[in-house]
């Protein structure tokens, strides 16, 4: 049911594809050849929506989708919410995962993240319901230690975290905005994953998000959907899930390992010219960079590939915004001091 551990699975909805503009009064989607193209691109996972518009798929919809799932041997998920009864509907789809959340439509751009003292009474009586299938029931909750901490105390140990707010951060222009979200939603995993927990995420994935993300160990599987879409417009359903699958296997490997990245930076900063920073960032990939891992490593690739003067200001800068203070890069440029030279910040001459 839940496969073996080999590496990070991908589960694409068909909700937004299902839902796409341009369809005319009683024309529809054959969602089944949806996914047989995710399939085909290398999905191990198809998921469709429960909600309040879920009529717009009839069970026969559903039952053909679960069909291709089972003859390709891939997992058919069903998100539900907690306002409606279709865990009976599930079990007789016979569903392979359940992510149970508060969406109350199709493509809501909200958190569907649950609060689990206000609905553990509901998702004890979806475990009972289920205790007998083969289904498996994952909860969807907010990215927060607390969240995590009342998960472990509820004894739930398969979740999905709603990325909805987080993944907006992981590549904003503002450092520290990424660095911070990426530092939470790792911190989590690890600390999730410590106590057995097997821990998926979802709600607003983009997928440039799944390279960084795919590269931790600690999260089993990643569910992406409206995100997607862009990509499969433009080169169809099944080669854009191909080249994100083919990302997320590179994650982290070859070219992408942490010992390659590090090589790529250290021949960076031996390429930069003149800056009052060129001998602090050569003694910086000497004695820190090899041990660097993400999101350190994250952070200062982002700021060593963005302009000098932005990196000069941070380090020269006589009050460093708290935000920037917990990253590795900023903290050892601003701690060491060249030879012969003090750390008062310096005027370019003219």
């Amino acid at each position: 049911m839940l496969g073996p551990k080999t590496g990070p699975r991908l589960a694409v909805s068909l909700e937004s594809a299902a839902l796409l503009p341009g369809l005319g009064i009683g024309e529809t989607v054959d969602l089944s050849h949806l996914a047989d193209r995710v399939i085909e691109g290398g999905a191990e996972g198809v998921m469709i929506h429960l909600t309040s518009d879920h009529g717009l798929i009839s069970d026969e919809d559903l039952a053909r989708v679960a069909a291709v799932c089972s003859e390709r041997q891939r997992d058919f998920c069903l998100r539900v919410t907690t306002a409606f009864d279709h865990v009976e509907r599930a079990r007789h789809l016979k569903a392979d995962r359940i992510y149970l959340g508060r969406e109350a439509k199709a493509a809501q751009w909200t958190s569907t993240s649950l609060f689990l003292k206000s609905h553990i009474g509901h998702i004890q009586k979806v475990q009972k319901t289920l205790k007998d299938s083969d289904i498996a029931l994952f909860v969807t909750l907010e990215p927060t230690l607390e969240a995590a901490e009342q998960a472990l105390r509820y004894g739930l140990f398969t979740v999905e975290l709603d990325m909805s707010h987080l993944a907006a951060s992981l590549h904003s222009p503002d450092i520290d905005r990424a660095f911070d979200a990426l530092s939470h939603v790792l911190s989590l995993g690890r600390y999730l994953n410590r106590h057995g927990v097997e821990v998926h995420l979802g709600g607003g994935l983009r997928p440039a998000d799944l390279r960084v993300l795919a590269r931790s160990g600690s999260f089993r599987q990643f569910n992406i959907g409206r995100r997607l879409m862009p990509e499969a417009l433009n080169d169809g359903l099944s080669a854009a899930v191909k080249t994100l699958r083919e990302c997320m296997s590179r994650a982290g490997r070859g070219d992408d390992a942490p010992v390659e990245r590090h090589k790529r930076l250290a021949e960076r900063v031996a390429g930069m010219g003149d800056t009052r920073l060129k001998e602090r960032l050569e003694r910086f990939c000497r004695e820190v960079l090899p041990r660097l891992e993400d999101p350190q490593l994250y952070a200062a690739e982002r700021l060593l590939a963005g302009p000098l003067v932005r990196l000069e200001a941070l380090v020269f800068a006589a009050n460093l915004p708290a935000s920037f203070a917990g990253i590795t890069l900023i903290k050892y440029l601003r701690q060491t001091q060249s030879p012969g030279r003090s750390g008062t910040p310096l005027r370019r001459a003219g």
